[in-house]
């Protein structure tokens, strides 16, 4: 769980969500898509207002772009190990099949930084976000204890986050095509996330011993900090790689300079 002109904005928002696919890859250009506007350079609330506009208006995706759903979000595995953050936790969890729910009703971008008409060097974008009342679902294995209590089981989780501030930092190389316009490539996508607030909620622990399962999830819950620290990395990948793929598939059709108005 941050430029200039209005396709800025879908730049931007792409950017939040992205994947890198070779710019060779694509056909025709062609335009930012309705209800998107152009902004026009360095007009960063344009910027924000547009990108916040993208989430709400493409939450299942652009099928004929190749932008996926954002709603949910496919997260994909995300493996996580304790790390020695609470004596209490130690653990071994695996997440599969995991997705992201609820992302374009609850986030709202804060900040773009880094668009640039000099393409003779990478640009370096910037997003600031935050959002709340997500959930991530998954198919969930884990391995360890809490106390001197063994957990070892298997079954469904789900994590409700209800406040989430992210930011992006994105390397971008401009790329010249055989059709004389400049597209963007992005080459490194990192995300970092604080989950200030959340709790787990867990199917099948103890072989559903309803009075077992219910104690060990609330005494999990209170140890929210240090379990947010262990969940932070795979988070931090897994939204990461799926915000490139988003982005990257939107901005692979739309020329540079149809990312903002002319002055």
């Amino acid at each position: 769980m941050h430029l200039v002109g209005g396709s800025f904005f879908i730049g931007w928002i792409c950017l939040l969500v992205g994947l890198s696919l070779a710019p060779d890859l694509v056909q025709a250009s062609v335009g930012l898509p309705s209800p998107l506007e152009r902004c026009k350079w360095q007009d960063e609330a344009c910027m924000v207002a547009q990108a916040n506009v993208f989430f709400k208006a493409f939450k299942n995706g652009i099928p004929e772009r190749q932008v996926p759903s954002m709603d949910p979000m496919e997260l994909g595995t995300m493996r996580i190990e304790s790390g020695g953050h609470s004596d209490s936790l130690q653990f071994k969890l695996t997440l599969s099949d995991s997705k992201l729910y609820n992302l374009p009703q609850s986030v709202k971008l804060k900040g773009i930084k880094g668009f640039s008409q000099d393409l003779t060097k990478p640009l370096r974008i910037t997003l600031l976000m935050q959002a709340t009342d997500l959930e991530v679902h998954a198919k969930y294995d884990v391995d360890g204890k809490l106390l001197i209590l063994p957990i070892v089981s298997q079954g469904t989780a789900v994590i409700k986050l209800s406040d989430v501030q992210s930011k992006s930092r994105i390397l971008v190389e401009p790329v010249k095509r055989s059709d004389g316009h400049t597209y963007l490539n992005i080459t490194d996508f990192r995300l970092t996330t604080k989950l200030r607030n959340g709790s787990f909620n867990m199917s099948n622990l103890f072989n559903d011993n309803v009075e077992l399962r219910d104690s060990t999830l609330k005494v999990l819950n209170q140890e929210w900090d240090a379990l947010a620290a262990d969940v932070q990395p795979a988070f931090n990948v897994a939204c990461g790689r799926a915000f490139k793929n988003i982005l990257q598939r939107l901005w692979n059709d739309i020329p540079y300079e149809e990312f903002f108005k002319d002055e």
